[in-house]
């Protein structure tokens, strides 16, 4: 069997950045972008970690590539804790795929460490996911973590500094402990990893939850974490393949006394819309949402996107003026829902969230009007007759649905073909 080796770990950066150095046969190379290897580097000087807790970060991405690729990845050491761990998370994949997985992961020393501290943290994107759990964790007082290089592009320097102002200066979170970590995440591997699945989405279907959590594995050793709270993407009322879900990460360990909590599964986005709204208006706090990274973006959410439009229609059906948490919009946007949903793909899981919507738009009267209750009204009802939920399905149902995995795959293979297009076009 092939195999990736992890020679040896080391620290620059003033002990920040940690370094791995690593070499992969020839047949599994083509999984890894030549001079850019994986690193991990944070705020504080971490190289006082034991080598079996800075590994995490490295094996949380390369193990999922093993397991699908079918090569074997051998360490030096690895904490005992997260060894047991990975073999679990790897069942769950296989259990999910219902296929045999066949890379593993060889180490020569198993180490038992561990961690007390009794203090919380969690991942925080600043979005609806984010904030309902960050609600109900409120009286934890959680350090907040979050990773440039997930949905954040680590060359993108104006939109990381635009995202920690908003994270520092925010009048909620001021209390909190902020750390922020850069990694390659997204940038070590190339596409023939994405070809590994039967379609592409390998950083959502497969990657994130284990790669986001084991990120904080250093810090959690250096300020004593022993609860890592990672917010639900989705429901148990939809099932969807989706790389973070109670059964995934919460089989994540390391150290005696570090558990991890997929938070909010039992509820649906509009739960956690509601749960918002409700906090707002019983503390009498404001704060911003942070749910868009488009392109298109030049304010705070760029509000003309599908994941934008989602949380504005949520916050209008809560009686909430969504201007008020990031988003410039009026009553014109009742018509730009249709206008981009129609361009825009479409998918069962984008499907369920506007599901949700209409149900809500049913069992509610106190929406917010921007300028005519009488117009607007007749939106909400066009909502509440499943107007988009009917789009959605016809665009699901499009029978051209596979296309978008040939073009991902001449897009990366002949990058040159696409720039030729470019200029001709």
């Amino acid at each position: 069997m092939e195999k990736l080796v992890l020679h040896s770990i080391s620290y620059s950066d003033d002990g920040k950045k940690i370094n791995y150095n690593y070499t992969a046969d020839n047949a599994i190379q083509k999984y890894f972008v030549k001079n850019k290897p994986f690193y991990s580097k944070y705020l504080v000087d971490i190289s006082t970690m034991p080598d079996s807790i800075a590994v995490i970060p490295f094996l949380a991405n390369m193990l999922p590539i093993a397991w699908y690729a079918g090569f074997t990845i051998e360490v030096e050491e690895i904490d005992e804790a997260f060894y047991n761990a990975q073999e679990l998370v790897k069942s769950e994949f296989v259990n999910r795929e219902n296929t045999i997985i066949s890379g593993s992961l060889i180490a020569k020393k198993i180490v038992k460490n561990q961690i007390k501290g009794g203090k919380t943290a969690m991942l925080f994107s600043g979005g609806v996911d984010a904030y309902a759990t960050y609600i109900r964790i409120y009286d934890q007082k959680p350090d907040l973590i979050t990773l440039l290089g997930a949905d954040i592009e680590i060359a993108d320097h104006q939109q990381w500094g635009d995202f920690t102002d908003f994270i520092e200066n925010e009048e909620l979170l001021k209390e909190n402990h902020k750390e922020y970590i850069e990694t390659n995440l997204r940038d070590f591997y190339t596409y023939q990893v994405e070809l590994l699945l039967k379609d592409i989405g390998w950083w959502g279907k497969v990657q994130h939850g284990l790669a986001l959590v084991g990120a904080i594995a250093p810090l959690s050793f250096l300020y004593g974490y022993e609860h890592i709270y990672i917010a639900s993407s989705y429901t148990d009322h939809i099932d969807i393949d989706w790389g973070s879900t109670p059964q995934l990460d919460e089989k994540i360990r390391w150290a005696d006394g570090v558990s991890v909590i997929h938070d909010g599964y039992e509820l649906k986005r509009q739960d956690k819309i509601d749960l918002i709204a409700n906090f707002v208006t019983t503390t009498n706090t404001k704060f911003r949402l942070r749910v868009c990274y488009s392109e298109k973006r030049t304010e705070f959410n760029c509000s003309i996107c599908e994941k934008c439009f989602r949380t504005i229609l949520g916050l209008i059906l809560n009686g909430k003026n969504p201007n008020d948490y990031g988003f410039s919009v009026d009553e014109n946007i009742y018509n730009k829902f249709y206008q981009v949903l129609d361009i825009g793909g479409a998918s069962k899981g984008v499907r369920y969230f506007w599901w949700e919507l209409m149900e809500k738009a049913k069992s509610t009267d106190d929406f917010y009007v921007f300028n005519n209750r009488e117009a607007e009204i007749k939106q909400i009802n066009d909502i509440r007759e499943g107007k988009i939920d009917k789009l959605l399905e016809q665009k699901i149902n499009n029978p051209l649905k596979g296309v978008g995995k040939i073009k991902f795959i001449i897009r990366n293979k002949f990058p040159w073909l696409i720039k030729l297009y470019k200029k001709i076009k």
